[in-house]
């Protein structure tokens, strides 16, 4: 039989956690609804990133107003293929990637940020650039 309270830990923002203690089924519909919000956030943030892109695409068109469609034509493809290439990554080197080469953060920073070992992501973001190196020249 199950016991009629189990403890569920959270994490606030300031990094203290707090204990609650729920029935199992409290606990299930709380796990089912978390699941679905982090599904939602997923869509909302492959949504927002191809609008960043689409937008950055129209931004670098405006850049070069002197430039004939041909070439643009040219130069957006490129971009989307490196949009294609970077969706290929997992989560977690995509995000890296983009954290220093978008955002400019150290791997120092990155590392402080996610809680993990500098190293671990500096051979994330370099096995990142050979993935997309070997993406991008098949």
């Amino acid at each position: 039989m199950d016991k009629p309270l189990v403890t569920i830990t959270y994490k606030t923002a300031n990094g203290s956690r707090i204990c609650v203690e729920v029935s199992t089924s409290v606990k299930e519909l709380l796990e089912q609804s978390d699941r679905q919000i982090r599904s939602q956030r997923r869509q909302d943030r492959r949504h927002l990133d191809y609008m960043d892109f689409i937008d950055g695409l129209t931004g670098a068109a405006m850049s070069y107003p002197q430039e004939d469609a041909a070439n643009l034509l040219i130069r957006m493809e490129s971009y989307r293929q490196l949009y294609a290439a970077v969706n290929r990554l997992s989560t977690t080197q995509r995000r890296r990637l983009l954290l220093h080469f978008s955002d400019n953060l150290s791997y120092r920073q990155i590392a402080d940020l996610e809680g993990v070992n500098q190293s671990a992501v500096g051979c994330s973001i370099k096995r990142a650039l050979q993935q997309l190196y070997k993406y991008l020249s098949d």
